[in-house]
């Protein structure tokens, strides 16, 4: 029975295919594929939050093949696709054709609809089910007209909802108006917020006047005295005004540097005028005394709990450093500082903030400043993420930390299937060839989802040292195994390859698998793959030993990736073949190829 990855798999790469036109043939197979995996029940298609992959009737599928599914389903603005069970064969060709379109006029679920598939259902992103309506989290939430008691009417005393969980938040009562009466002046609940400038911790200014400009000129800028508003011209005593005393003029303070921090970092009261302190003069003697101060502030933060405003430390001290030399072991009081910020609550807090788009980028430069502690407490929460969009937030971070990583290879012998899932395509990922051995004895795994992971690992690593280990894996007892570790090789650091995958095509039974093989050869590219791939192409004996068009295809398609000399010689070649198949794919890939650049001397 097809699993879930297995069938979106195939669904998005129908939608990849159906967007070339030259490769008709392949998207018939395709489709047909994918007639033959669905299910008699019905599947939704859902974009996870964040668009961090694909959910499949609620669970998570992930893998390579469906980041351009996802990139295609925000392109066209959808959130989620339902397909019912056994749908018409046209009206999911229909689907397939409107999501491997450009946007246009017509939106995916319009044009689906036009066909008559009322069955399969296009949801827009941001678009969901009204949720079944709980306590109202504040007066705000809900949208209705302000409350006007009226004083003559009678008072319903009937027991209601009073909201009183929003009073507990300590949300403010913005639906309620003040009711007119003499003599009594308008309540206001919300008091105006003083303006930005007024409003900074430790900070001493004079009142703002509406005659006095709003800001401080820059310091070339001479300061423009208040003008007086003229009289009328023939005015009489009656009309005259007295103008008011002139003010005295302000005195003036040096310009204050900005705080180094990142643009609307959250910083806790007196970080700013600290950090300002710093970028003045990085090397100032009593620098040691203002990172102690910092570290102060940000220790009292983490206890708080308010992780932004200790990244918001962090940040800046970082862009402060930056600029500073290395002369009198000042950098090292910084590192010094850093260090002592950096305890393991501070590193799950900044964790944590991988989470929140406004803060990723700081943090996962705070966590990379953290080193083998951070890739530590990272493992540790890749570990322990309940959902795909936390999971992949921490996997993004840890691809880009430079130190600690080989922490990795110990978290292979973890006894839950999924961490050693997690942990085997994170080193694919960072292509760490020393992690090879410790892979190859996760091969016998009992889990078929960890040994796909492993083989992915080890084909995306594709060195010399791995071709035994992926040897093995192509032997796998699972078809999905031997699939994805075909997927995953490619490029010219596999040339070594190239004869591993030339044995597991003759041992191979599956056809798919052979076929995936033979792609795997054409991106490798090497002479001994071209080789092996001119020899499939061909149809060998005339009665026995013919081998099947739909092979021969593979491999015609496979010398198209090669792209080689010899590869565009067999091409040319076979445009004139017996085959029609093999034939009409041989000229459409010879058309292609003379389209392209010239090859790299590389090859």
């Amino acid at each position: 029975m097809p699993t879930l990855d297995t069938l979106v798999a195939q669904f998005a790469r129908c939608v990849s295919l159906f967007r070339d036109p030259s490769v008709k043939d392949e998207q018939k197979k395709a489709f047909r594929a994918l007639l033959a995996l669905l299910p008699d029940a019905a599947v939704t298609l859902r974009v996870a939050p964040g668009g961090a992959g694909l959910e499949v009737n609620g669970e998570p599928c992930e893998g390579d093949q469906l980041a351009a599914l996802v990139q295609r389903l925000d392109l066209h603005g959808i959130g989620e696709i339902a397909l019912p069970a056994a749908p018409k064969p046209a009206h999911l060709f229909v689907l397939l054709q409107a999501l491997a379109d450009q946007p246009g006029a017509q939106d995916v679920a319009s044009r689906v609809a036009s066909v008559g598939a009322d069955r399969i259902r296009v949801t827009p992103a941001g678009s969901s089910p009204p949720a079944t309506p709980g306590l109202v989290a504040s007066p705000a939430d809900i949208e209705r007209p302000p409350l006007k008691p009226k004083v003559d009417a009678p008072v319903d005393r009937r027991s209601r909802d009073l909201g009183t969980k929003g009073i507990l938040r300590g949300d403010a009562f913005r639906d309620i108006e003040s009711v007119p009466l003499d003599g009594v002046p308008l309540v206001t609940h919300d008091p105006p917020l003083p303006a930005a400038a007024d409003a900074l911790p430790a900070t001493s200014r004079a009142p703002r006047r509406e005659h006095t400009p709003a800001s401080e000129p820059p310091p070339p800028s001479p300061r423009t005295p208040p003008v007086e508003p003229p009289l009328p011209p023939d005015a009489g005593p009656s009309a005259s005004v007295p103008p008011p005393p002139p003010e005295a003029p302000a005195p003036r303070r040096p310009p204050t540097a900005r705080a180094p921090a990142a643009r609307g970092a959250e910083l806790p009261a007196g970080a700013p005028e600290a950090l300002a302190e710093l970028q003045r003069d990085g090397a100032a003697p009593n620098v040691g005394d203002v990172l102690a101060t910092l570290v102060g502030l940000a220790e009292a933060a983490a206890k708080a709990g308010r992780y932004e405003q200790v990244l918001g430390v962090i940040t800046g001290i970082m862009r402060v450093e930056q600029s500073v030399g290395d002369t009198g072991g000042v950098r090292r009081q910084y590192a010094i500082a850093l260090r002592r910020i950096y305890t393991k609550p501070v590193l799950e807090g900044l964790a944590r903030l991988l989470a929140t788009p406004r803060h990723r980028a700081a943090a996962l430069a705070g966590l990379q400043r953290g080193g083998a502690a951070a890739v530590e407490v990272l493992l540790d929460l890749l570990a322990a993420a309940p959902t795909v969009t936390e999971r992949r937030a921490v996997f993004d971070a840890l691809k880009h930390m430079t130190e600690g990583t080989e922490q990795l290879v110990h978290m292979l012998d973890h006894s839950e299937w999924y961490v050693v899932r997690n942990v085997a395509e994170l080193i694919g990922e960072l292509g760490m060839e020393d992690a090879v051995p410790a892979l190859a004895q996760r091969l016998e795994h009992e889990d078929e989802r960890v040994r796909k992971a492993v083989g992915m690992a080890l084909a995306k690593i594709g060195t010399r040292s791995a071709a035994e280990p992926l040897r093995r894996a192509l032997r796998d007892r699972s078809v999905e195994v031997r699939m994805h570790v075909a997927l995953g090789i490619g490029g010219r650091k596999s040339n070594a390859l190239a004869m591993p995958l030339v044995v597991a095509m003759e041992e191979e039974k599956e056809e798919a698998v052979v076929r995936e093989l033979m792609l795997a050869l054409g991106r490798i590219g090497s002479p001994d793959a071209v080789q092996a791939l001119i020899k499939w192409a061909q149809p060998a004996g005339r009665i026995f030993g013919r081998r099947p068009s739909e092979l021969r295809v593979a491999a015609v398609d496979g010398l198209r990736l090669a792209a080689t000399p010899a590869a565009l010689g067999t091409l040319e070649g076979l445009s004139d073949d017996g085959d029609r198949q093999v034939r009409e794919e041989a000229r459409r890939a010879v058309d292609d190829l003379k389209r392209r650049p010239p090859p790299s001397a590389k090859r």
